[in-house]
Formats: structure tokens, sequence, C-alpha cells
């Protein structure tokens, strides 16, 4: 059936994320439940949770969008020590996660899944609240480089479902339509190569699936096709993310295809 999903802390647009230390703006805007956001499920009752489920052969996933709610995330996994299940552990959303944590995903197995599009829609709220920290927003780089999985999510319905805007932002650390904007956390940017990977590989390789994600004999033949003009060097951000597909095929099988992929394809 999947993971059991729990809720650490709130989120960056309500400002109840659980924070380290207080929101740069506190002051002025206080946040909700305290000037540094609010804890949901304190450790003790998460680990309770996420025991009983081990139990039960279920596997955690748990909300945490702050550094402190991470960190406390991560303690509680450490402390577990649970032993490889169907599917790895996750943290959800790891919005912001201070330098000393970054490396802990990969160490302890525990999957970062991420939606990369935040950055595009939360960019002012990331400034105004967490200032300097904000360059800890959604880390890849650093969370790739401790080894760690960050499967790409969208966040539908918060989000629209289109995963290209996501892939774009991973790549841009802005807005994909603003290129006027100051990126955030430029340092974490990752490649197109490595953000399409973490579209359709790291899912998978999260729920421990050997036959879907990449295109390798043996692998279900679930693809689509796409236009060529996105992935162009150098990358055009805007391109990228109006990337949409000419054909999906489904086992095999063409489930969907353009007229102009069809026309291609006739003419070959």
């Amino acid at each position: 059936m999947g993971w059991l999903k729990l809720f650490s802390d709130g989120s960056l647009g309500s400002r109840s994320a659980a924070l380290l230390e207080a929101y740069s703006d506190a002051a002025v805007n206080p946040p909700t439940g305290g000037p540094r956001g609010m804890v949901l499920m304190d450790a003790e009752e998460l680990e309770d949770y996420l025991r009983r489920a081990a139990a039960a052969g279920i596997v955690g996933q748990v909300h945490a969008i702050g550094d402190a709610a991470v960190r406390m995330v991560l303690d509680v996994f450490e402390g577990l020590a649970l032993p490889q299940m169907a599917l790895m552990p996750r943290i959800e959303h790891a919005q912001l996660v201070d330098p000393a944590d970054q490396p802990r995903f990969g160490r302890l197995g525990v999957a970062a899944s991420v939606q990369p599009v935040h950055l595009r829609s939360d960019a002012p709220q990331v400034r105004d609240g967490w200032g300097d920290r904000g360059e800890h927003s959604f880390p890849l780089r650093a969370l790739l480089d401790g080894g760690a999985l960050i499967p790409f999510g969208t966040d539908a319905p918060v989000e629209p479902p289109d995963p290209w805007p996501g892939i774009a932002t991973a790549v841009a650390r802005r807005d994909p339509l603003r290129p006027d904007d100051e990126p955030i956390g430029r340092a974490h940017a990752i490649s197109l190569e490595r953000a399409v990977r973490a579209a359709c590989l790291d899912p998978a390789q999260s729920a421990h699936l050997s036959d879907v994600g990449r295109l390798t004999p043996g692998s279900r033949a679930d693809l689509v096709v796409v236009q060529a003009a996105g992935f162009r060097e150098p990358i055009d951000p805007a391109a990228l993310a109006a990337t949409r597909p000419l054909a999906t095929l489904i086992d095999g099988e063409v489930a969907y295809a353009s007229s102009g992929f069809e026309a291609a394809i006739s003419s070959r």
C-alpha cells in the first residue's frame, strides 16, 4: 500500500515550518506557533508511530520542511535503526536542511523526497522568512554529494502536476520564466541529466523497483517522447519548463501520440 505518511511540522506558506532559529522577520510578521514555527508531532510520538508501523512491515515517510523538523526526523530514523524493508524511509519536502544534516540522508539511507518547483513559488517567503539560511533550501547538490536519493515530485494538487517546471527550477534555481530573478542556493544547482534522473529513476529506487525509471533491457517500456528544444546546450530554463510530450508509451504500446509525432513516424 506504500508508506505511512506522518507530519512533523507545518509549512513555509503558513509560516509554521519548524526552524532551528527564529524566522528572520519574526519581529514584524509573527510566525504561526511561535518565532521558530511549530512542531506538529514530537520525536517521541514520531518514534512510536514509526516503530509500530515497521513492526507491521510498513515504512514511514515524514513531512518535514523546516531545518529543525528535518533534524528531528533524521534523529528519529537514526535511533530506530530499521532493517532494510520493501521501501526506503523518506523525508517529504526537506525544504530547509542545515549543512550539518545534509550528509546524514545518504549515511542513514533516508531518501529526500523533494519538489524543487517550490523554489519558484516560495521564493519571496524564503527570502523574507529564512534570510541567508534560504541558500540551504532544497540543497540538492549537497544531498547528492552525501549519497542520498532525491526522488522528485510535483506536490500536486498544491502545484500543477506538470514535472518540467520543477526540473527546470532544479537546474536554474529560480523561476524558469523569470530570468532576471536572483537564484536561490546557486551552489546547489544540479545538471539537467541528474534532474531528469531524479524525476525518473530516484523514485523507483526509493521503492526498490528495478524495472521502472530507466531505458534498459528488461525494464518496462513506460516512457515519453519529448522535443529536443529544452535539452540543447546552453540550457534555456524557459524552453525546458515548456517541454511537452510528443508521445507516451505504456508497456511498449503507444497510449498517446501528437499529430506531429505521427507525421514524423509515418514519414520515416
